[in-house]
């Protein structure tokens, strides 16, 4: 604990003045308190005022207090301040537990695995610390300053077409606490015309913004079914530990962003370095097959060397290709046997990629399915809504999760909105989901997610489980 010592000294006239109590620091925050209380509380406090609650967070960060901090309504006193400090020091606790994330554990997990991870750390955090069990973790945007659905817990998700952005007016609590960058305790749902619905008879919540090196990232909403359940004592410990979960979002995005680009970059350098040796094998052969222009049967053997070396060119260059193919698809359309399992059912095909929804759309055809292919997240959504008007259903969706339009997380939506027993399989490339569909989708009962470039039979034996395993157990 910092202190200040009014030190012994001597006077004058040689008197011995006795030593001074040292003082534990105190934060006022916003108190406009009369002199005679203010005279009073200096008598056993060193004061700091400050008039915002992120002031005062920014002086308990730099560990310059070790006492306490108190807004307008409290009784400041030795003991409440003994008791926010063990608050403050339980949040610092589950901060440090929260940003243990050591590469070696980390790097393995799959995206989806890695914010799974996260949630499981914020909720039990939340929980432990404060008791509460309902909340949101939106980021933002910066390209449409869209607020994102990261991870919920007891809260309802938007309905399909709903966006949050960060906005002053117009876009709930959460879009203005991102707009503004400043919390917002909302009292009483019924008396405030910013709410907008989240868990089942929420009557009270407490939005925070996320920060980090003073830039807004997203946004932490915690709802109550109580009135008047937060106040500023919780604001201000839930904006200490919302820069705990602003670090190790920012962390675990840079883990993926890493294994994005990563990926990217060695499927490049694989091509680079064989592409030189195969055009020698070419140029090669091409020599011999001058020279043996005479020999018909040394000329059919390097034809088939030369057809071989096309198709190892045509495979690394599908293997590189990421998110735009489909490995494996070639010798499978090959094949002419049906499948009686798979034949008459009915799968969408949803990819803004021509390639890959065209491969898998004649994979599928080739096993007997009957398939309804649409280029974006729109047309998905529109087809599947009409089918369900007329109270028809496709037994299979597959979707890509990063469109221009809607995204994988919306179409997933739209299919369980009309038949929450349709299956649902997403695809991502390089394990990149920048609108967290996956995770929200497979706490919502999504069927599996793939990352590209696959194996076409392993996206068959997710088909084959869900069309045929699945539907045995329903």
């Amino acid at each position: 604990m910092q202190e200040r010592t009014i030190g012994s000294y001597t006077d004058r006239n040689e008197r011995h003045l006795p030593m001074a109590k040292t003082l534990p620091r105190m934060i006022l925050i916003g108190l406009d308190l009369k002199k005679a209380l203010r005279d009073r509380l200096a008598e056993d406090f060193q004061l700091t005022e400050v008039s915002r609650s992120d002031e005062a967070i920014e002086l308990l960060l730099n560990s310059e207090f070790a006492a306490g901090a108190f807004e307008p309504g409290e009784v400041p006193d030795s003991d409440l301040a003994r008791k926010l400090q063990v608050k403050i020091n339980d949040v610092d606790d589950a901060g440090g537990a929260l940003l243990d994330l050591d590469a070696e554990r980390v790097s393995p997990l799959n995206l989806a695995e890695r914010l799974h991870l996260l949630e499981t750390r914020v909720a039990d955090g939340l929980l432990n610390l404060f008791g509460w069990r309902h909340f949101e973790v939106r980021l933002l945007d910066r390209e449409t300053a869209k607020l994102e659905l990261v991870i919920a817990n007891g809260i309802t998700p938007l309905p399909i077409g709903h966006v949050i952005h960060a906005r002053i007016d117009g876009n709930g609590i959460s879009g203005h606490v991102a707009a503004i960058g400043k919390s917002y305790i909302c009292r009483d749902s019924r008396m405030d015309e910013r709410w907008v619905e989240g868990m089942e008879g929420g009557r009270s919540s407490l939005t925070i913004p996320l920060r980090l090196h003073e830039r807004t990232i997203g946004v932490l909403n915690v709802e109550s079914a109580k009135p008047d359940r937060f106040d500023d004592e919780a604001r201000l410990l839930l904006e200490l530990y919302g820069r705990y979960i602003a670090m190790t979002v920012n962390i675990l995005d840079m883990l993926i962003v890493e294994r994005y680009t990563t990926n990217k970059r060695l499927s490049n350098n694989v091509i680079t370095e064989l592409e030189s040796p195969i055009n020698k094998i070419e140029d090669e052969t091409s020599t011999l097959l001058e020279m043996a222009k005479d020999d018909p049967a040394f000329q059919e053997h390097l034809g088939r060397i030369t057809e071989s070396l096309a198709a190892m060119k045509a495979r690394i260059e599908s293997c590189t290709a990421g998110p735009q193919t489909i490995l494996g698809a070639e010798e499978v359309l090959h094949q002419e046997e049906l499948e009686p399992i798979l034949a008459g059912q009915t799968v969408m095909v949803v990819d803004d990629q021509p390639v890959v929804r065209q491969t898998i759309s004649a994979v599928l055809e080739k096993r007997g399915c009957s398939v309804v292919v649409c280029k974006d997240g729109s047309e998905a959504i529109d087809a599947i809504q009409q089918s369900a008007s007329r109270e028809v259903h496709f037994d299979l969706v597959i979707s890509d999760v990063r469109m221009p339009d809607r995204n994988g997380y919306e179409v997933f939506k739209a299919v369980k909105d009309a038949n929450d027993k349709t299956p649902v399989i997403l695809m991502t490339g390089f394990g990149y989901d920048p609108h967290h569909s996956i995770v929200r989708s497979s706490q919502e009962g999504l069927h599996c997610f793939l990352f590209k470039p696959f194996q076409i039979e392993q996206l068959l034996e997710e088909v084959y489980k869900a069309l045929v395993i699945e539907a045995e157990g329903a």
